[in-house]
């Protein structure tokens, strides 16, 4: 079964932006080639791109519609919420809501900022509300 371009930024609206899609096909394709180069046959070098070992970094709104056996919640503070209450209300559900098995939410007390970050605040502070949802 062939799969055209349309389905594939369909599934992600992050795919039709700029050359995004196409710098992942080449990744794709110089990863697979590396993975040959080290003598893996063609059935072992594509076995490897298959999710079943694999962790999977993304952004909760990447996440919905999702669902994993484990799910690590990373930086559930007042700070990395700042938008509309409810519409982050919805995002933290979004998030808590894919795994199947386990959940990890993660907070701490200070981070360093990111370069260029403007505006951020390094002293953080648990979100009571969103941690006690769990």
């Amino acid at each position: 079964m062939a799969v055209g371009r349309d389905s594939i930024v369909a599934m992600s609206s992050d795919y039709a932006h700029g050359n995004r899609l196409d710098q992942l096909i080449a990744d794709t394709i110089d990863r697979a080639h590396s993975l040959l180069e080290t003598g893996a046959s063609a059935a072992d070098a594509l076995a490897s791109f298959s999710g079943d070992r694999a962790v999977r970094i993304m952004s909760i709104h990447k996440s919905k519609g999702l669902e994993f056996e484990t799910v690590f919640v990373l930086g559930v503070e007042k700070q990395s919420f700042w938008g509309n209450q409810d519409e982050e209300r919805s995002t933290d559900f979004v998030g808590i809501s894919r795994a199947k098995k386990q959940l990890v939410l993660t907070i701490c007390d200070q981070r360093s900022p990111p370069a260029g970050a403007n505006n951020w605040r390094v002293h953080r502070t648990p979100h009571g509300e969103f941690l006690g949802y769990v």
